[in-house]
């Protein structure tokens, strides 16, 4: 499975907001600078959580944005779904037998429920035990 920028990018900004969750607003350069990625992507991608209600924004000095519920009530599957990742586990081939389509229906059934079952909140009270690992099946 692979994750475009967009989720990665969606994700991390979500986490960010969810680390300072009722502390502090932040703005989208600040956390574009702070990932070295160009803030008008990201831009882009924070206007897709906004039009899916995920996060929301105040103008001013102490502006910024923040979650608009808190990160025990926002999944992976949201942040995903709000800016259009598209996430296939396996493509389908004509050639695929009955047993393969069921272990691809599986694998994606796998794959869909971690994603609608882990919230911020679980990714922020993680551990660092994975830190610089590659992960291959």
């Amino acid at each position: 499975m692979k994750i475009s920028t967009k989720g990665r990018y969606g994700l991390y900004f979500m986490n960010v907001l969810a680390s300072e969750y009722g502390v502090k607003k932040r703005s989208v350069k600040s956390v574009a600078t702070e990932r070295g990625i160009s803030d008008l992507y990201l831009e882009q991608i924070v206007a897709c959580l906004k039009k899916a209600d995920l996060v929301k924004s105040t103008r001013g000095a102490y502006g910024g944005y923040e979650l608009n519920y808190p990160p025990d009530e926002i999944t992976v599957l949201d942040v995903f779904q709000a800016v259009g990742e598209n996430i296939i586990a396996i493509e389908l081939d004509d050639k695929d037998t009955k047993n393969e389509r069921f272990l691809w229906k599986r694998i994606r059934d796998a794959s869909h429920d971690v994603l609608r079952h882990t919230t911020l909140h679980d990714l922020e009270n993680q551990s660092d035990e994975f830190d610089d690992y590659m992960f291959y099946i």
